[in-house]
């Protein structure tokens, strides 16, 4: 020990040697809840898209831009262009006649059609082309090369939900791109039929580590409406999973996806988690309440719940579906997902104000 040594003359000393004490900074490391650096916030579709229309006037989605999109920015993610500190979503524009060029990324997505006329319009990943009617899930696993086809006379506009920001905190990130039918062809049908409750006899393994997926939403639809009568969650209504058919697990790795039925009138209990998650208002109107503040939605909107953060929602006079991606998976597969319900005021939080956009 040094003669006249203090505990000041050792952290300054700690501090030249690049060390920092525990026993100061523990609890700006170690806190005792989650500590949330983002807002919940909203995007309006009427606000987005008269913004994407005009991009679709001045930018081509060539080798280089690649995508016409448009990522939906959280103001307290700034450097990070996403949604929540995990996810990031877009929406992204492809006019009639176009092609986005193929390329491959760490980075797993996927798509949600929210305004397409059906059609010749797809997205083919590794040589599997994937049709996207209104309202269509469409998987592009990690490291999967994709492209973006629309062979129709209508311009399409689908949600992306990418999990880039996570990728890039393990800063693991890689992109190639690629040329169109780098991949031998596959017909339009090749994963449903190889992992569907019926199947050639004979026929090996699904080829990739990943399958490639469609989730037609007419399917999820009727399912949603079959459970309708069902009691379903106190938080969330009806709500399903779409689920990968060879384990039974969540949609990729890292996010898993939800459709959602809040039935006309339905009030939710409160709750919160460790996880984030982004909604995309397929239709119907209603509230959902972030934190005490009220989030008025409507059909196309986009909203963010961050981690542990409360949420609880109300359906206006019909019916509303939803959408929604969560990092669920990536929470699960360490150990970290929490919940926990709202418990005072008959579970239900008080509204102390409405987001405005500011």
């Amino acid at each position: 020990m040094l003669k006249n040594d203090s505990l000041d003359l050792l952290h300054e000393d700690m501090r030249a040697a690049n060390m920092a004490p525990t026993w100061k900074y523990i609890s700006d490391f170690v806190t005792k809840e989650p500590r949330t650096s983002y807002r919940p916030w909203l995007w309006r579709w009427n606000d987005v898209i008269p913004l994407l229309m005009r991009a679709g006037d001045l930018i081509t989605p060539e080798r280089g831009a690649e995508r016409r999109s448009m990522e939906h920015h959280n103001p307290d993610l700034p450097g990070s262009y996403s949604a929540s500190h995990t996810i990031a979503t877009a929406f992204q524009l492809v006019r009639a006649g176009e092609r986005a060029p193929a390329h491959r990324h760490m980075a797993g997505a996927i798509r949600f059609a929210a305004k397409s006329r059906g059609g010749a319009v797809y997205t083919r990943v590794e040589g599997e082309p994937l049709r996207m009617e209104e309202n269509d899930l469409v998987l592009t696993p990690s490291w999967t090369w994709h492209e973006h086809e629309n062979e129709t006379e209508h311009d399409i506009v689908w949600l992306d939900a990418l999990d880039f920001p996570l990728v890039n905190l393990m800063q693991a990130s890689l992109f190639e791109p690629g040329e169109a039918g780098n991949c031998p062809p596959r017909p339009g049908d090749f994963s449903e039929r190889r992992l569907g409750l019926f199947r050639p006899s004979g026929w090996g393994d699904y080829p990739d580590t990943h399958p490639v997926l469609r989730y037609p939403w007419s399917d999820m639809r009727a399912a949603l409406l079959a459970e309708r009568d069902s009691e379903g969650s106190p938080y969330d209504g009806i709500i399903l999973e779409y689920i990968n058919p060879t384990n039974s697990g969540p949609t990729l790795p890292t996010m898993t996806c939800h459709a959602q039925l809040l039935r006309a009138g339905e009030d939710t209990l409160a709750h919160r988690m460790t996880t984030s998650t982004v909604v995309y208002v397929i239709s119907g109107v209603g509230t959902t309440v972030i934190n005490g503040i009220q989030f008025d939605w409507s059909p196309g909107d986009v909203f963010v719940i961050p981690t542990w953060a409360w949420h609880e929602h109300r359906c206006g006079a019909e019916d509303a579906f939803l959408f929604s991606i969560t990092d669920r998976p990536a929470l699960a597969a360490l150990g970290m997902v929490r919940e926990q319900p709202f418990e005072a005021n008959g579970g239900r939080q008080t509204v102390t104000g409405t987001f405005d956009g500011t």
